[in-house]
């Protein structure tokens, strides 16, 4: 995996390029799923970042802040710039500004292995849905990638 170099700053969510990236995270381009998505950005509940590269939107994280943890809500990379390492640096950035308190998500088993190889360990939610398995996810506060 070669790693492609990104700027992470937060952003707007109807900023260029911002809102496809999400319809990956979301797993629908339908207006309902993707309005109801952005309600936590619009609203100043959550945080959304964007990943550029060569000012190119790559990535996209979403994450709501609480005192004793950061929820990730949101995580989507470009299909044409995955294993890059774009999501572990969006993941990495977001830990850097609340390194004091855990980084959980809500994932399915498909990105379990991206999670765990990223300093998460994932406990086993059931069938939250008819024939899918959910996991919670958490990286410990101080983690640090660079270990």
């Amino acid at each position: 995996m070669s790693t492609i170099p990104v700027a992470i700053n937060e952003t707007d969510p109807d900023a260029e390029g911002v809102l496809s990236l999400l319809t990956y995270a979301v797993g629908s381009a339908h207006r309902d799923r993707l309005d109801f998505a952005l309600v936590p950005y619009r609203t100043g509940s959550a945080v959304l970042a964007v990943a550029r590269s060569s000012r190119i939107p790559v990535g996209v994280i979403g994450y709501r802040t609480a005192p004793d943890q950061t929820t990730l809500l949101h995580l989507a990379t470009d299909p044409h710039n995955r294993h890059h390492g774009i999501g572990t640096a969006l993941i990495d950035w977001v830990h850097a500004r609340h390194p004091g308190i855990a980084l959980v998500a809500e994932t399915d088993t498909a990105a379990l292995r991206f999670y765990e190889k990223t300093g998460f360990t994932g406990t086993s939610l059931g069938e939250r849905y008819p024939g899918v398995e959910r996991f919670l996810v958490r990286r410990p506060p101080g983690f640090s990638a660079h270990r």
